[in-house]
């Protein structure tokens, strides 16, 4: 059975993988904008845990990021993270906190190479 597909650039992938290479030893975490089943701007943001193993998006970076995104016609439907020393995979704490099941969530796997995947409703999706 052929995966669900969601585009992301190679520009904006890149993006997601400085921002999160420059937050090590902590996770990486930002917002995703999407226009149907594209991703259109990442929002890099703070992680309020400071932690190498949760994140959460500061509240006023939350509401900064949808203010852009929906002055452009687009809407905030996804986040992407990274796991420091792990795979690209959703973890269990991952899916447990995935509040959202349309949401695309987009894991960057530290772990040697920088990996990425994407993720909706705990299915892989290609990328």
């Amino acid at each position: 059975m052929k995966r669900p597909v969601v585009h992301l650039p190679e520009h904006l992938r890149q993006r997601i993988i400085g921002h999160c290479i420059g937050e090590l030893p902590n996770e990486g975490c930002g917002l995703l904008a999407l226009d149907a089943d594209r991703i259109v701007q990442v929002y890099p943001t703070a992680n309020a845990d400071a932690s190498p193993s949760s994140y959460t998006i500061p509240p006023r970076q939350h509401f900064d990021a949808l203010t852009d995104a929906e002055s452009r016609g687009w809407e905030i439907g996804g986040v992407f993270h990274s796991h420091p020393v792990g795979p690209a995979r959703l973890s269990v704490v991952d899916l447990e906190r995935a509040l959202d099941p349309d949401w695309v969530y987009v894991v960057v796997g530290l772990r040697g190479e920088p990996e990425v995947s994407a993720w909706r409703r705990g299915t892989e999706l290609e990328l």
